[in-house]
């Protein structure tokens, strides 16, 4: 005859067993990875969109260097100093291109001839009726015999500068000219025309 205990027992293991049978059909038998929760920003890049981004960016130094060359270049070609009591306003490269004007147009003519060549263009940087910078002026069509020829030096000598410096203090000894020619050699009739204020050396001035 069973013992009461090993009844209770047996009652017992049955019903572990029914209940794990029984959790066993109810809960789900597959299970999924929780999904990420998705925030709004900037989406991450890629590697290979990383490297293609990082290709297509300027290096630092490289960078560096040409802001700062620009920035010299910006500050030789855009600051101006005003000349010749507030009539006009020149740059430095400026100056050095009135001074290879001057040699090329003047190396033969005394020093006062020299000085009236720059104050002719600085004459007409003044007059409304040419345009208002140095520069524009030299490289104006037509404008002076060594530009449109293609003679324009690279360089220039301390005689030129000289006189450039002094045109620019306000020494004019054209009188005011706008026009300068050598009459031995001068092939415009238009020319002759103007009113003549000086003949300095090789070249007559006029107005």
């Amino acid at each position: 005859m069973i013992s009461r205990e090993a009844q209770l027992r047996f009652f017992f293991y049955i019903n572990s067993f029914l209940l794990m049978m029984f959790y066993l059909f109810v809960s789900p038998t597959s299970a999924t990875a929780p999904q990420a929760v998705k925030h709004a920003g900037p989406a991450v890049p890629t590697v290979s969109q990383a490297k293609e981004e990082l290709k297509s960016m300027p290096n630092a130094s490289t960078t560096a260097v040409h802001t700062q060359r620009q920035s010299v270049q910006t500050s030789r070609d855009e600051l101006r100093t005003v000349a010749r009591n507030g009539q006009v306003k020149v740059s430095e490269r400026e100056i050095e291109l009135l001074a290879r004007l001057v040699y090329a147009e003047g190396r033969g003519e005394p020093y006062e001839g020299q000085v009236a060549i720059a104050a002719v263009v600085l004459n007409r940087v003044a007059s409304p009726g040419f345009p208002s910078t140095v520069r524009e002026v030299i490289f104006a069509p037509n404008a002076f015999s060594p530009v449109r020829n293609g003679q324009l030096p690279t360089k220039t000598n301390e005689t030129a500068r000289k006189a450039v410096l002094e045109a620019l203090q306000g020494n004019d000894p054209t009188h005011g000219s706008l026009y300068f020619f050598n009459p031995k050699t001068a092939t415009s009739k238009w020319i002759w025309t103007r009113k003549q204020t000086v003949s300095i050396a090789n070249h007559t001035f006029a107005k």
